[in-house]
């Protein structure tokens, strides 16, 4: 099985579990909230044993420099961001607990999975009855302690990115600008020169664009291609040209340069989305009477038109025939 191959139905039912799980684990009232920091503090006591008073923000800090390799995986590595609804699932899946589900059954690598990312996200720290016990018993002010939570993420992020030597396989429907996976890991990867454009896959689906022609969505599906657009960069209420500008700045494998130029091309000359979409097919229509003169079998009529109907008795005028401009045409194909 390929390690970018969607996900199997094993694999989403152990995606669910490990989403129930970890709703299970979170605290949920303030005793819980309290024992989870206490865990927390006791850790940091071991962690710095000449401190009289531990370093609570510095541990959370120190625990961004641990191991970001699982050494009983292999070297390909999971990236994910949000969440979708893969075939088969009942419900919308967090895209974490499905990397999860596919580092353990595909020998890949995963943050939350290494030394350094389980630890850290088993405290819980973004709950919001440990931050409450940590702000009532520790002193440790929530906004303090969210921002050194969430530097603490992101250089684990920036490191298991450059720690990644084999290929990514990115569970994300759209990269998203300000997400993890959009400003930090991936321009990361890219710039990494054991990975790089060439070994980034998408196990998830780009979704459909209605506003956009199917060959243009066909080549942003290209993983080389859309590991490098963002969300909104072909965004309906902006003009083609501006999306025409994003793509012309990207770096594309040299099998897609010519469709690339020909995109840009044709997003640069259309004033709106609209005219990308291909024109309607031409009515097909008959012979003409001078043709039909020549046709064997066929008579030609002498042109006199029928005379019009009589009136009625009611005298409320002739009967109009239907103006040929006028009458209902059969329904055209929509794209």
């Amino acid at each position: 099985m390929r390690p970018d191959a969607p996900p199997t139905p094993e694999e989403i039912s152990r995606a669910i579990a490990f989403q129930e799980d970890h709703i299970k684990s979170s605290p949920g009232d303030l005793a819980a909230g309290n024992e989870l920091a206490t865990r927390f503090y006791r850790d940091c006591q071991s962690a710095q044993p000449g401190n009289r008073q531990p370093d609570l923000l510095g541990f959370i800090t120190s625990l961004s420099q641990e191991s970001v390799t699982n050494e009983d995986r292999g070297p390909d590595r999971t990236f994910w961001s949000y969440e979708s609804q893969p075939e088969g699932a009942d419900r919308p899946i967090l895209h974490r607990f499905l990397a999860r589900a596919y580092g353990e059954s595909r020998g890949l690598q995963v943050l939350e999975d290494t030394p350094a990312g389980n630890q850290l996200n088993s405290y819980h720290l973004g709950n919001k009855y440990v931050k409450a016990a940590l702000a009532k018993h520790y002193g440790v002010k929530g906004d303090t302690l969210d921002t050194t939570h969430g530097e603490a993420w992101d250089k684990l992020s920036e490191r298991y990115a450059e720690a990644t030597e084999g290929l990514v396989i990115t569970l994300a429907a759209d990269i998203t600008a300000d997400s993890v996976l959009g400003e930090t890991e991936m321009p990361k990867l890219l710039e990494n020169s054991k990975v790089g454009k060439e070994a980034i896959r998408f196990a998830v689906a780009l979704p459909e664009r209605e506003h956009i022609p199917a060959d243009i969505h066909a080549f942003m599906s290209n993983d080389a291609v859309r590991c490098q657009l963002r969300k909104g960069d072909d965004d309906p209420q902006k003009s083609p040209e501006e999306f025409a500008k994003k793509l012309a700045a990207i770096d594309v494998p040299e099998d897609q340069k010519e469709a690339h130029r020909g995109i840009v091309a044709r997003l640069s000359a259309a004033q709106d989305y609209q005219d990308l979409k291909p024109p309607p097919e031409p009515k097909q229509q008959g012979p003409s009477k001078r043709a039909k003169a020549f046709m064997p079998g066929v008579s030609m009529d002498n042109g006199i038109p029928p005379a019009a109907p009589s009136r009625g008795p009611t005298g409320h005028g002739v009967l109009n025939p239907v103006a040929a401009g006028l009458a209902p045409k059969p329904a055209g194909i929509e794209h």
